[in-house]
């Protein structure tokens, strides 16, 4: 209620591009239909109310971000037992405002202890508020204790009083971060961080060293956007899990054709996917994320026949890369200049440089989003290169049927244009040329889909980024920022990437907990 209440305050009495962060630390998450019962009630909050139905959080602990209204507001909701979470705490600054709703002291004693108090403070500047509905004691002395003044006032409906107040301090707001930026790179990595910071009002420059966006590992026709889940909650686990929440929510607040949500289906094609698919149910049974589908099911949701169960990832579907990054960089704050090879990068004095054409151009930041060409420009541990390549077939009357990507050992997507993508190779070969070993290997993991004879029609090849364990590549290493090694899964975990780098370079809270950055930081090879 405090949420959706401080929504219409804010949406009724700010300017269009001012932007709403509201964080809020719960144990547990509403259920849908508790929440729908508990707000029918208040019918002046209804289009709010319908606003955060639309992008009612999941049920999974950490950090979810969701914009809404537009981008007008975002929720960051960190979910978890207070004692797991408070590290998070730490990361908030210049809170303006403060709702401490713990609950009866009694019953949470940790949730109003000088300690956690002290915390809260610490996220305060010399105009900061609060209010409560608890007034008892122990609640008033922890409170002078961790540097909080107040008064006691009426409170309302069953409450006879409360508490209002502000925080003693002499910290002054955070400024607004100026200055340009350089982002290096215009495949998803670069456009999605390049939409970050322009939202946050930072101008950009993006250079792209070809003649058009988007035009490395990212060129494909479209690329399939679903998570690769653990059912252990590794850093591994719960970025892939947070990303892919993240990534699919930004593409519908996006409002782009770029985005198509169908769903993906994956197969329990062998013991191996059997064994995990059935590891994930036992995690998750609540539906929200992934359903189990019999043979009935997988046939009727993905248009042809199959004798396999799998896993509907419903919120999933596929992006075509290029109509997603024009959008992204649609911003009057973003500069695009192509052709631009970018050589000599060298950091002296917190300052960054680099030349084009022997032109020297300097920055406050750089952000490198250079995919597989990382290493020309940085010396970048864990760092390597693998090919891929996917096949194009030619549509025929059982694969017009198609609805959504069928993924098994490989994929299978559905119509574009008059073919079909089929992929993916992983090789260490050293060239782009299309390889028929490589369109064989494709069309025999095809076979696990699809057992009639197909011909391929073309084909397209690039150089991966990954990274020895698998995880992006993320963070600030000597003045630099890096987004990279993404892999084959860029749609997913390039739009949160981007959130992680835009908070570093402002000084804001991150989208994801300690342990996940750690995983993701660039230093963890060292």
């Amino acid at each position: 209620m405090n949420f959706l209440i401080t929504c219409k305050v804010w949406l009724e009495n700010t300017k269009p591009e001012s932007v709403l962060n509201f964080f809020s630390f719960d144990k547990y998450l509403f259920r849908l239909e508790d929440f729908q019962k508990i707000i029918s009630i208040n019918s002046e909050l209804n289009e709010y109310c319908q606003e955060l139905e639309a992008f009612y959080p999941k049920n999974i602990t950490g950090v979810q971000r969701i914009p809404m209204f537009s981008g007008r507001v975002i929720l960051n909701l960190i979910i978890g037992d207070i004692i797991e979470t408070r590290d998070y705490l730490k990361s908030l600054s210049s809170i303006d405002a403060w709702y401490l709703d713990g609950f009866s002291p009694p019953k949470n004693p940790e949730l109003w202890s000088e300690e956690l108090l002290k915390e809260v403070h610490s996220s305060c500047h010399s105009n900061t508020t609060f209010s409560t509905y608890t007034s008892s004691g122990l609640v008033k002395n922890n409170l002078t204790r961790a540097g909080f003044s107040f008064s006691k006032v009426d409170g309302f409906s069953n409450k006879r009083h409360m508490l209002v107040g502000d925080a003693k301090t002499d910290a002054k707001r955070n400024e607004a971060i100026r200055g340009k930026v350089a982002v290096i790179g215009s495949g998803i990595a670069g456009c999605s961080l390049s939409y970050a910071l322009a939202k946050r009002g930072l101008k950009v420059d993006l250079f792209e060293k070809y003649e058009s966006i988007c035009s490395g590992a990212s060129d494909h026709e479209l690329l399939v956007t679903y998570p690769k889940l653990s059912a252990h909650d590794t850093p591994y686990g719960r970025f892939n899990l947070q990303s892919f929440v993240y990534a699919t929510r930004f593409y519908d607040q996006l409002n782009s054709e770029g985005w198509n949500k169908t769903g993906v289906m994956v197969l329990n094609h062998d013991a191996d996917s059997n064994k995990k698919n059935k590891s994930l149910l036992e995690k998750r049974s609540d539906g929200l994320i992934f359903k189990n589908q019999n043979e009935k099911e997988v046939s009727s949701k993905t248009g042809i026949e199959l004798n396999y169960q799998g896993l509907l990832y419903e919120d999933a579907g596929y992006i075509f890369p290029k109509e997603i990054c024009k959008a992204l960089i649609n911003s009057p704050n973003i500069n695009l200049f192509t052709s631009a090879k970018i050589e000599n990068l060298k950091i002296d004095e917190g300052l960054a440089s680099f030349k084009i054409d022997k032109e020297i151009h300097e920055y406050e930041y750089i952000c490198l989003c250079t995919g597989s060409d990382t290493d020309s420009l940085i010396h970048l541990d864990g760092f390597s290169k693998k090919r891929g390549q996917v096949s194009h077939i030619e549509s025929n009357e059982i694969l017009n049927n198609i609805k959504l990507p069928i993924c098994a050992k490989g994929y299978l997507s559905p119509k574009k244009g008059d073919i079909h993508i089929v992929g993916s190779s992983y090789s260490n070969l050293e060239h782009l040329k299309l390889n028929e070993e490589e369109h064989l290997d494709n069309l025999e993991k095809l076979k696990i889909i699809m057992k009639q004879p197909t011909s391929v029609n073309s084909g397209k090849a690039g150089f991966r980024a990954v990274a020895k364990d698998h995880m992006p590549i993320v963070g600030q290493i000597n003045g630099v920022f890096l987004n990279t090694c993404h892999g084959s899964r860029a749609s997913v975990s390039a739009p949160i990437s981007a959130e992680i780098i835009a908070s570093l370079i402002t000084g804001t809270a991150p989208p994801l907990e300690k342990r996940e950055l750690k995983a993701l930081s660039p230093l963890r090879f060292n």
